[in-house]
């Protein structure tokens, strides 16, 4: 339960500030807003850049696994049954 009557925690009151801290806070909420913005880019861009490793990594184990099954798939081809005797004659 909530008791109503506790003060609040965060309290950001603008009377009794001079001018000086008004413009003083404010470049320093605006430095940190520019910080998050520039964190979150250089996240978003990392984050891209594994996604597309891990990627290209699936693609080249795959790509490996399909090679190798083409590989050990059956021979397929043309072929004629010969007798014994038919082998031994010389060939012209």
């Amino acid at each position: 339960m909530s008791d109503r009557n506790a003060p609040p925690l965060l309290i950001y009151q603008t009377r009794g500030r001079s001018w000086l801290q008004r413009a003083a806070l404010t470049a320093l909420g605006l430095a940190v807003i520019v910080l998050a913005f520039f964190f979150l880019t250089i996240a978003l861009v990392a984050g891209v850049l594994l996604a597309a490793v891990i990627a290209v990594r699936f693609w080249w184990i795959m790509r490996k696994m399909r090679a190798a099954q083409k590989a050990s798939a059956p021979l397929e081809g043309e072929y004629s049954v010969t007798d014994r005797a038919d082998a031994d004659k010389p060939r012209r």
